[in-house]
């Protein structure tokens, strides 16, 4: 049988866990608003959002996709925006 410490706590985490899903929820509603005001797509604000993060976080993010982003010109070569319409 379970002591009332350990259902307490069960239940504790339950709790817990619902609020973050519901947090979750508003955090993707906000991000739908903010994607709007952007003229943007949500996975494209999610992706600016996570490299923000990553930045804060190590500080060296931002540089590193930068370094991404020039290799793949270099591979593609630079389009204008005549070739791409």
């Amino acid at each position: 049988m379970l002591s009332r410490k350990i259902k307490d706590a069960i239940e504790d985490v339950l709790n817990r866990k619902a609020a973050i899903a519901s947090m979750q929820e508003g955090i993707k509603e906000d991000v739908k608003a903010i994607s709007g005001e952007l003229d943007i797509k949500p996975a494209q604000l999610n992706k600016i959002l996570s490299l923000i993060e990553k930045e804060r976080a190590s500080g060296e993010a931002v540089q590193e996709e930068r370094g991404i982003l020039d290799f793949v010109e270099e591979v593609v070569g630079p389009r204008n925006n005549e070739e791409a319409a």
